[in-house]
């Protein structure tokens, strides 16, 4: 059983995601929702959806390392938690 981990956004980040045709980018700034990681893959959570990314999980490690995210476990609870 995976733990999901939350994060707030603090710098804009880079996210890799894909469609059934397509791969792309999409930079999420500190205002567009949070990060989740469950384990397994990275979500960006955004009005109470989750969309997964084909992120590389060690991503979290650098962007906690250069101060683009803080964990936040409070994001998972209330209202708009995914």
């Amino acid at each position: 059983m995976n733990t999901e981990r939350f994060f707030e956004i603090r710098k804009g980040i880079m996210l890799n995601f894909m469609t059934a045709r397509d791969q792309y980018d999409e930079l999420i700034e500190p205002d567009q929702g949070h990060l989740m990681f469950d384990g397994e893959a990275i979500h960006w959570v955004i009005d109470g959806e989750r969309r997964m990314s084909i992120t590389i999980n060690w991503a979290i490690q650098f962007w906690l390392n250069d101060g683009s995210i803080v964990e936040n476990p409070a994001l998972g609870t209330g209202p708009g938690a995914a």
